[in-house]
């Protein structure tokens, strides 16, 4: 299969180049907003499939009260991992340009769209509903598919924005952990209404656990740019987002983050794409 050149909304570049380091220059960040330009937080879509997320100055990653509410959690499920919750930190102060992104998770019966056009290789699972979120596929396949829809897979900073936006919720839809809100099997990409995120998509936390373009590097790289910050550069893992329906609550959070090695394919980790604004589907 023909693979393009790593690229990220449409600019070519070297594999293990900085891509968007060029983006932060001063005249550049000038013209954008110090706050998002919304009044009123409602869903905003370009079409019924997609969100589009305006953009924004907020804090990614997890600062010190966060930090307290997630070891809350894990004393109560006897779960605490010290080690994984470092990785969140140090948090910082980023700005991403507005983007879509998809409502819901891939569904199997839109992956098998790309399958049938040829550019996408199947999925590794069997006898599955076409409207569960598709599994088992890597992550180069995940990111052959948003390419085949003209998009990318969703940089850990936008995805981490369309869950919390600038507030300080710990879930996408709020404060307080809501077992209710998930459940401890797969679900339709659409299932869990009650559970929007910041901008109203679905499925934020929990049913599968969501790949996203940035290498792991734990904890975060001081060296990504403040503007659409995004890591290319060192490693062998991925990251993933979201944590899934086999997750414990503290991994559920907006904040929590997870690796897995680029060509491991698993029952309970999918994918949603990212678009450049205005940008339109096949």
């Amino acid at each position: 299969m023909k693979r393009a050149r790593y690229s990220v909304w449409g600019l070519r570049w070297p594999f293990g180049v900085c891509l968007l380091g060029s983006l932060a220059s001063t005249a550049w960040v000038a013209a954008e907003p110090e706050k998002p330009a919304w009044v009123v937080r409602e869903l905003s879509q370009q079409s019924p499939a997609r969100v589009r997320i305006t953009g924004g100055w907020f804090v990614l990653g997890s600062d010190e009260a966060e930090l307290e509410r997630a070891r809350a959690l894990c004393r109560q499920t006897k779960a605490c991992d010290e080690a994984q919750l470092a990785a969140e930190t140090p948090a910082r102060r980023v700005f991403v340009r507005s983007f879509e992104i998809d409502r819901v998770e891939v569904s199997n019966a839109a992956y098998d769209r790309c399958v049938s056009a040829g550019r996408c290789l199947p999925s590794r699972a069997q006898r599955v509903r076409s409207e569960l979120p598709v599994v088992q596929v890597s992550w180069r396949e995940a990111r052959e598919y948003c390419r085949f829809m003209n998009g990318e897979l969703p940089t850990e900073a936008q995805w981490e924005y369309a869950a919390h936006g600038d507030s300080q919720r710990s879930f996408p839809w709020g404060d307080t952990w809501s077992p209710e809100l998930t459940r401890s099997e797969l679900q339709n990409v659409d299932a869990q209404a009650k559970g929007k995120s910041f901008f109203g998509l679905l499925n934020l936390a929990g049913n599968v656990a969501e790949l996203v373009l940035d290498r792991y590097v734990a904890p975060y790289s001081s060296t990504t740019p403040r503007v659409d910050p995004v890591q290319l550069e060192a490693g062998d893992l991925r990251v993933l987002r979201g944590g899934s329906f086999r997750s414990q609550a503290a991994a559920l959070r907006t904040r929590a983050r997870a690796a897995i090695a680029e060509q491991e394919a698993r029952t309970d980790v999918g994918f949603r794409c990212a678009y450049a604004t205005g940008r339109a589907g096949p």
